[in-house]
């Protein structure tokens, strides 16, 4: 099947979002361990470095809380233990080392699921004149999935990747246990068919290095 929609990317309108690869999530001893998010740390990083190459703005999210209870609200409803776990100052909210920013990248912190509530990600963005965004981290179905819906909703044209995403399995809450691949399958086809592209990371890495050549060519 033919993809519903394919953006032709610009890297200098185009940015890299890093969807909370922190410690919390991605570490065996993470307190909200996604084991699958091992998986794709690799296609993240090349990812990460042809951007960079491209001069394209990578952007970290990372989710972040003050740790008294001020800030979570609703968060804590569905998390009891979300001040600690997510505490600022506290080694499992940092980005894994794997994946650590550099100086030139930049950091955006949320309180929640996306990426845009409350936070400058929108102001950022268009400062540096973005208007197509490629989304990669983890969960798929929660915060990578909050953040393309809300960048759908501003506008911006949304590439998630298939294979650098990272879902997680489900206990049974009344409909019985479903699995991290369940979760992947349907959120591809949601996003695919409802918000934007899709695609493998080899794919997107691949016309962003030869819209780079292009250009030093010229």
């Amino acid at each position: 099947m033919k993809p519903r929609v394919k953006w032709d990317i610009q890297p200098e309108r185009t940015a890299v979002i890093v969807v909370d690869m922190q410690n919390v999530f991605c570490k065996p001893d993470g307190a909200l361990y996604v084991p699958r998010a091992e998986g794709i740390v690799g296609n993240i990083k090349a990812l990460s470095e042809a951007a960079r190459e491209a001069g394209m703005p990578v952007v970290y999210l990372r989710h972040i809380v003050r740790g008294d209870g001020s800030d979570t609200g609703r968060m804590r409803d569905m998390y009891p233990n979300v001040n600690e776990i997510l505490k600022r100052g506290t080694p499992g909210v940092e980005i894994i080392d794997e994946l650590a920013p550099l100086p030139q990248d930049i950091i955006v912190d949320k309180l929640f699921y996306s990426g845009f509530h409350d936070t400058d990600l929108d102001t950022i963005l268009r400062k540096h004149d973005v208007n197509t965004i490629i989304i990669c981290g983890t969960v798929t179905n929660v915060c990578c999935e909050t953040t393309v819906r809300d960048g759908a909703h501003l506008e911006y044209k949304v590439i998630f990747l298939s294979d650098a995403n990272a879902a997680m399995d489900y206990p049974d809450l009344g409909w019985g246990d479903i699995s991290a691949e369940e979760i992947q399958r349907v959120a591809l086809t949601v996003i695919a068919y409802e918000f934007g592209q899709v695609s493998p990371t080899a794919e997107i890495v691949k016309e962003i290095r030869s819209k780079t050549r292009l250009k030093q060519a010229t």
